[in-house]
Parts: structure tokens; C-alpha cells; sequence
């Protein structure tokens, strides 16, 4: 095979497609498979000067009319985007605005100047049009082949390359999230920091045999540190963190600080949910005359939402004592056994809501006096200035209800006005809507 690197422009390759002298080989080829973001942030890239992978072109030499010779280029790899590039070109679709989330960039890039954000090939300024049109993109041309079998070898080893999972992508997300999660849960040769696998069942098995063994540890301290920050304002929140929650986590969290307050209590949190495993795996194997326990995944997300929750009360002691009441309920095996999908918000909530019941008042001393007098109402109702403290909007006359925060009630909060917050009916979580289990 004899394969020559070229340069041809955006504006050549999209002509050749539209005049047909270049195309996909339909015998091998699928038709047009991008979504439309997929195209977007190709166009968008190429305008940030971002490099692409090269296109791979067959020239193919055959007898035309009267005996001329006859020249077409069959796509070998990169129809997608000569596809997308061709509908820009003809005014197929709009670019994204860098604001709009579809577009995934770090927070520190939506502020830059994109003046082809949400503008259509026909709307960009003469400028711009001329750049896209003008820039050379990497082919290389294949124009000499031993068998036609050659290119459909090519082809098959192209597209055969190890996909990245979604969390080896999330993991090279610009931005403070990833290393600091590779820190705590480790990344090839750098062992976890705090390691949950030993407590685990299959999910958190290893395989010796890949080169990254610790990529699901990271998946599951991110997965805890997803809803770590959705409950810091709402202890009540149904935070999912199935894959697109996790990819918004590592996306919108470029500037976190991984020596601030929310990631020291964070690893706080872990560190303490560590303890208690160890204490439950210790009394388990006593009890067991050796056998090797594993815990069920949301017992371990319920013990450390347990321990963020109890953490907020500056009178809580994190001893033996405490850590011995609970490890029972970490080994329960009984709540819930039909909950199944662990990443939904509604269920974790539920899930977690039925644990706490069973735990009951480990380690908390309730406030005797449970609500609000009038007083300490009209102090909170001005401090807030009459807005919901969940929600931000005005809370409507007769809609007041008047929360434990930040330390929730059942956390051993203390009824005065310093932890107390104005939040309307709808956010208290008295009446607050289940969401859709299937969001």
C-alpha cells in the first residue's frame, strides 16, 4: 500500500463531496451517524484552531467516457465529518452558543470570545466564512493498493481502536475535579487514598490484567462527590450520578478547590466512612469465623450521606462506639432489596431515607423543642429578606416554612435562629415533590 500524507482545504473537501468525485464506499461505510452537537463542536473546534484527526482517502483510477481516465477518492475514514462539514457549509445548522451545556467546555473557556457561537455558515461574517473555508485539514491519500482487500483491512483496523470509557474521558476533562479524584481513588500506578474495593461487591472488583485497575474507584469517589456537593445546600436533594451527571460534575466544576473547605470536608466524610467499613468488615469476620464479607454499594453510599449529614453538627464525635451501631446497618442486606438502579436520584433518596429509619438516633441528641416560635419566624422572614432560601424567589404570604439549616433536625440541629432558613412550601422537604424515578 502506498499511502501519501496531503493538505487539502475545507472548502475543496466539501466541494469534491457536493460534485461527488468524493464519497463514501457504501459497501463498507455507514451512512451519516453524528448528532447534531457532534457536528457543532467539530465546527466549533476548528475555529478554536483545535487539531482533528486526519481523513484517510482511497484513489480510485478507472476508464471513463471515450476511453479518459476517471479519478474519485472513496472515504476511508472520516466520513463524519466531511458530512458535517459539507451541512455547515450549505447552511444546514447553527454553531452553539459557548454558554449552551450541549457544548462541553471548562467554565474558563465559556467567557472567551466566540463570535461564531449560534450563527449559521450564512451568518458569519466575511472574516470567518474565509477562515473555515481556508483551513487545511490533514488526508492522507491512498493510491496504490497489492489487493482491495488492503483498504477494507485499513478500514476495520481504524475503527477497532480500545474506545476510551466515560470515565477515562471525564478523567482528561480539563479542570481541578479529575486529579484531585485520581488522588483520592487512584489512577495506574498510584494506589487509592482511600480505597472502597475491599468493602465492595462485583462493582468494585479489579482486573489485574488492565493497565488502569482503579478506574471504577474513580467512578464511585466521583459518584460520592456528585452528591457531597448537591446536598451541602439541600440536604434533601435527589441527585442522581448516573454518567451525565458525572460528565456535568467534571464539567462545570473546572475552578474547584481541592484544599478548600468543601473537599477537606469531603474527604473528611470518606475517611470516617472508612472507619466504619473497617469496623463492620472486622465484626463481620469475627462473626463469620473468617468469611470474607462484601457490602451492598448503597449501604456504603448511605453510611457516608450518614456521616456528611452528621458531620455538620460541631457536637458530633466520630468514636468506636458509634461506628460499632452503625456497622450493623451497613451490613443489612434487607432494605430495599428491589431498589436495583443505583445511580437514580429519587431511588438513592428513598434508599437512604429507609436506612436512616432503621439507624434511628445513633450518635444524635435531638433538641427537646422542635419548632420555630413566632419570634425566632419573624427574625429568620428578615434576615432572608422574604426569599426562599432553596429556591430564591419571594415566598408568597400564608407559603412560609421556616427549615433546620445547616444542620438538619434529625442531625441533632438545635431550633434557634442561627440554624434556622426561610424556604417555601414547595422546597421544604415536608412538601417537597418526588421527582420521576426514571429522570
Amino acid at each position: 500500500m502506498n499511502c501519501q500524507p496531503e493538505a487539502f482545504t475545507v472548502e475543496e473537501i466539501v466541494d469534491a463531496w457536493n460534485k461527488r468525485s468524493l464519497q463514501p464506499n457504501l459497501e463498507y461505510q455507514r451512512g451519516s451517524a453524528w448528532k447534531a452537537h457532534q457536528q457543532q463542536a467539530l465546527i466549533d473546534s476548528l475555529f478554536r484552531h483545535y487539531p482533528i484527526p486526519p481523513l484517510f482517502l482511497h484513489e480510485v483510477s478507472e476508464k471513463g467516457l471515450g476511453g479518459r481516465k476517471s479519478v474519485r477518492y472513496d472515504v476511508v475514514d472520516g466520513q463524519q465529518r466531511i458530512r458535517s462539514l459539507v451541512d455547515f457549509l450549505g447552511d444546514k445548522y447553527q454553531l452553539l452558543n459557548p454558554d449552551d451545556k450541549k457544548l462541553r467546555l471548562p467554565n474558563s473557556l465559556r467567557a472567551m470570545p466566540a463570535p461564531w457561537g449560534q450563527r449559521r455558515f450564512s451568518e458569519l461574517d466575511a472574516a470567518l466564512q474565509d477562515q473555515l473555508k481556508k483551513k487545511k485539514l490533514d488526508v492522507f491519500v491512498i493510491n496504490e493498493v497489492m489487493h482491495q482487500d488492503e483498504i477494507r483491512d485499513l478500514f476495520i483496523r481504524l475503527q477497532s481502536g480500545t474506545a476510551l470509557s466515560r470515565q477515562q474521558i471525564r478523567d482528561a476533562w480539563p479542570g481541578n475535579v479529575g486529579p484531585y479524584i485520581e488522588k483520592l481513588a487512584g489512577k495506574m500506578e498510584r494506589t487509592p487514598k482511600y480505597d472502597f474495593s475491599k468493602f465492595a461487591g462485583k462493582w468494585g472488583e479489579r482486573s489485574e490484567e488492565e493497565r488502569d485497575p482503579y478506574m471504577t474507584d474513580r467512578q464511585f469517589c466521583a459518584q460520592l462527590l456528585c452528591l457531597f456537593l448537591a446536598r451541602q445546600n439541600d440536604p434533601c436533594s435527589q441527585q442522581s450520578v448516573g454518567a451525565n451527571e458525572l460528565d456535568k460534575l467534571y464539567h462545570e466544576n473546572t475552578e474547584f478547590d481541592p484544599t478548600g473547605e468543601s473537599a477537606l470536608k469531603f474527604e473528611n466524610a470518606l475517611k470516617q466512612t472508612i472507619k466504619i467499613c473497617n469496623v463492620a468488615l472486622e465484626l463481620e469476620v469475627e462473626g463469620a469465623r473468617g468469611r470474607k464479607k462484601k457490602f451492598k454499594k448503597l449501604n456504603i453510599v448511605s453510611t457516608f450521606l450518614f456521616v456528611q449529614d452528621l458531620s455538620k453538627n460541631p457536637l458530633f464525635v466520630m468514636n468506636r462506639q458509634f461506628c460499632e451501631q452503625v456497622a450493623p446497618h451497613l451490613c443489612d442486606s434487607q432494605t430495599l432489596n428491589n431498589a436495583a438502579r443505583s445511580t437514580s436520584g429519587p431511588r438513592i433518596a428513598e434508599y437512604y431515607r429507609v436506612w436512616r429509619d432503621k439507624v434511628g438516633d445513633v450518635g444524635i441528641r435531638l433538641d427537646p423543642r422542635r419548632s420555630f416560635d413566632e419570634e425566632q419566624k419573624r427574625e429568620i422572614y428578615k434576615r432572608a429578606e422574604g426569599k426562599c432560601a432553596i429556591g430564591g424567589e419571594p415566598v408568597e404570604a400564608g407559603d412560609e416554612e421556616y427549615d433546620h439549616f445547616p444542620i438538619a433536625y434529625r442531625d441533632g440541629g438545635r431550633t434557634e435562629v442561627e440554624n434556622g432558613r426561610l424556604v417555601c412550601r414547595h422546597h421544604h422537604p415536608r412538601g417537597r415533590p418526588v421527582a420521576d424515578e426514571d429522570d
